[in-house]
C-alpha cells in the first residue's frame, strides 16, 4: 500500500469511528430523552466544572449552542450555573447531585454499547485502541 493510500486508508478509518461513536451517543441519548450534544455535554462534567467556552471548544459547537443547553438541563434540574472562583465575568457549568445520577446512568449505558460494539476485536486489538485513541484527545 501506497504512502497515499496508507493516508487515505486511515483518514476513512477515523471516520468510521467518529460516525459509530456518533450513532452510539444518538441511540444513548434517547433512552435518557436527550440530545446527542446533551449527552455529550453531561459526560464531560464528570470531575470538572467547565466555562461556556471549554464546553464549545471540546464539543465543537458555538458557546449559544451551550447556553440553549444548559438552560434545558439547567431546567430538567441536572445542571446549575456557578460563578467562577476567580473571575466574576466567566460563568461555570456543574452537576447537581440528580445530573451526577443521571451521567452514571449514560456512561454504563454508553460503556455497555460500546463494549458490545467493540466485541469484534480481539482482547489485543482493544489493548492498543484505547491508548491510540488517548493520544488523539487535545
Amino acid at each position: 500500500m501506497s504512502g497515499d493510500e496508507a493516508a487515505a486508508d486511515l483518514v476513512t478509518a477515523a471516520m468510521t469511528l467518529h460516525r459509530e461513536t456518533a450513532v452510539l451517543y444518538a441511540e444513548v441519548a434517547r433512552q435518557f430523552g436527550l440530545t446527542s450534544q446533551q449527552t455529550q455535554l453531561l459526560c464531560l462534567l464528570s470531575r470538572q466544572e467547565p466555562s461556556f467556552g471549554e464546553v464549545a471548544a471540546r464539543l465543537g459547537c458555538d458557546k449559544t449552542n451551550v447556553t440553549g443547553m444548559v438552560d434545558r438541563l439547567q431546567q430538567r434540574g441536572v445542571l446549575d450555573r456557578a460563578p467562577d472562583r476567580h473571575d466574576r465575568r466567566i460563568t461555570r457549568i456543574r452537576l447537581t447531585t440528580a445530573g451526577d445520577e443521571l451521567r452514571t446512568r449514560i456512561r454504563d449505558a454508553l460503556d455497555t454499547a460500546i463494549t458490545a460494539r467493540l466485541s469484534a476485536l480481539t482482547p489485543g486489538e482493544r489493548d492498543r485502541l484505547a491508548p491510540l485513541a488517548r493520544m488523539l484527545s487535545r
